[in-house]
């Protein structure tokens, strides 16, 4: 528990120090209220995987009062499936309020990404050598 906590804790310092250089991805599946961003700075390779930040922003508050989640997810470039790593949740549009909500456990469950998703716009940028 306590290995959870202080792994949360440096991944909310990390967030609210590093200066993001979010570009907008215009999905040509994408809900209504919803805008989704991606930081290229913060791509990670190793090997067949990248790990990247992504941005989701709603026009509203959603139920639990964030309006903003900034998710870390990983990519297996050559098994083309994505997997979720870390959320944090914002109360704010622009993800620069405190964070009031994080959740962080590494998913075993690798999923497909349908065509014309954000994932595939953000695979298809990170995983190209």
């Amino acid at each position: 528990m306590i290995k959870k906590c202080l792994l949360t804790l440096i991944l909310l310092i990390a967030a609210m120090t590093v200066q993001a250089e979010w570009i907008e991805v215009k999905p040509a599946k994408q809900r209504q209220g919803e805008t989704h961003y991606f930081d290229p700075t913060t791509v990670q390779k190793n090997g067949q995987f990248s790990k990247i930040w992504l941005l989701t922003s709603f026009d509203t508050k959603q139920e639990g009062s964030y309006q903003a989640i900034k998710s870390r997810y990983e990519f297996d470039c050559l098994g083309n499936k994505i997997r979720s790593i870390t959320m944090l949740l914002y109360p704010d549009k622009k993800a620069a309020e405190a964070v009031i909500g994080a959740h962080h456990e590494e998913s075993q469950d690798w999923f497909d990404f349908a065509t014309g998703s954000i994932f595939q716009y953000i695979f298809e940028t990170i995983c190209v050598d």
